[in-house]
């Protein structure tokens, strides 16, 4: 049985799926939000973009600068190859799920 999930912009989303997301894609939410911007993005600037509070954003932010995932530069956030990496696997996985749906 196959079913999909419409959104008022009438696209898919595993979002309104599960309701809340996981460590997973939180995580992936903050790489690609530091990634679209070469020079890094600001603590205030990924908050906004991964719509996290400043305690979640802290807590994540921690722990990928401590497994090298993300570094800091000048109050800079910028991903590293090793985040570039995680991303891409999490987005083909992500994409391969949505397929299944």
């Amino acid at each position: 049985m196959s079913f999909r999930i419409w959104t008022s912009t009438g696209m898919n989303s595993l979002f309104f799926l599960f309701k809340k997301r996981d460590r997973a894609t939180i995580i992936a939410d903050i790489l690609k939000s530091v990634s679209y911007n070469p020079r890094g993005k600001r603590k205030t600037n990924i908050m906004q973009s991964a719509n996290l509070s400043y305690d979640q954003l802290n807590k994540y932010l921690d722990l990928l600068m401590r497994n090298g995932y993300v570094i800091i530069d000048r109050q800079m956030y910028k991903p590293t190859s090793r985040g570039l990496g995680f991303l891409e696997t999490f987005e083909a996985e992500y994409i391969k799920l949505k397929i299944k749906l």
